[in-house]
């Protein structure tokens, strides 16, 4: 797959570097834009890692464990809605007490471990301060500047690149002709493998919609119906949407955009305001901040 994805072969063999001479340590950030394949490499690492050999020879009882998604020494860890909650690092934790069940190494993948809360992070920075034998995480960020300074410091660091434009063509295929302005898609959506995802679910349209909606909402001062509609798990990228809606009409609009940069800001500071709350009345904040745009710019 990574054949597919050449960006990603300078960080796969810096990886690899560091295996073969032996410095690798046991926590491994790997940080870049959404959609790059920071998944994708991790699972090449993790392969290489809990292989007996740690070749990923694909002959050996775990790589066929691993084949099959039976790995007892493969534990993955996600955001429970918004966040990664302490009670996950804490099983985590009494996981790791126990011994590894093929006898070698065990690999921990945190999926978009910036959506730590406050008690993981700490939870999660005793782990990394006191290391277990033969254990390795792979921390997956996309917005790095997230996490604590104590828990970046602890770690080796991997930078997955945005690939280029024709890079992401040749990935996408003919699909990437229905994007027109990919600046944009790639700006507010990510790197191939994400927008490959929006195109098969055809939210490419949605996205669309959502612009012109901000655009009535904006201008009315009301809430526009589909908006209103969104659900939480939609809002953040609701949200991002309108944000770069706004620097798209500033881009014309170089005075607009400095007069209003207080309405850019506070629509950034939402979004990651959203990503940390439940049970919210989510059409009231959205026509609140439309309110507060229209207010701003006068």
């Amino acid at each position: 797959m990574i054949s597919r994805a050449p960006w990603l072969s300078q960080p796969w063999q810096q990886w690899q570097q560091r295996q073969q001479s032996g410095r690798l340590g046991h926590a491994l950030l790997l940080q870049g834009p959404e959609g790059t394949g920071k998944q994708l490499l991790a699972e090449k690492i993790l392969a290489q890692l809990l292989c007996d050999s740690q070749s990923h020879c694909g002959m050996c009882k775990s790589c066929q464990l691993l084949k099959s998604g039976n790995h007892p020494d493969r534990i993955d860890i996600h955001p429970d809605g918004t966040q990664i909650k302490v009670e996950a690092i804490r099983g985590l934790i009494t996981q790791l007490e126990s011994t590894a069940h093929q006898g070698g190494a065990r690999v921990i993948t945190l999926h978009q471990v910036e959506r730590l809360n406050g008690a993981a992070a700490n939870a999660l920075l005793k782990t990394l301060e006191e290391p277990m034998p033969g254990v390795y995480l792979l921390l997956l960020c996309s917005a790095p500047e997230k996490l604590l300074p104590t828990i970046t410091s602890r770690c080796q660091k991997l930078l997955v690149p945005m690939p280029s434009w024709q890079q992401t063509a040749d990935y996408l295929g003919p699909q990437a002709q229905t994007l027109g302005s990919w600046p944009y898609w790639q700006a507010l959506l990510g790197g191939p493998f994400e927008l490959e995802k929006w195109l098969k679910k055809e939210d490419v349209n949605q996205v669309t919609q959502w612009r012109k909606s901000w655009r009535a909402s904006l201008k009315s001062g009301l809430l526009e119906p589909q908006l209103a509609a969104v659900s939480a798990e939609q809002a953040p990228m609701v949200l991002k949407v309108l944000y770069f809606e706004l620097l798209f009409i500033g881009r014309s609009r170089p005075q607009w955009l400095a007069s209003n940069y207080h309405s850019v800001q506070l629509v950034s500071e939402k979004i990651a305001w959203l990503q940390r709350q439940t049970g919210i009345n989510l059409t009231a904040v959205l026509q609140q901040l439309i309110t507060e745009i229209r207010q701003h710019a006068g």
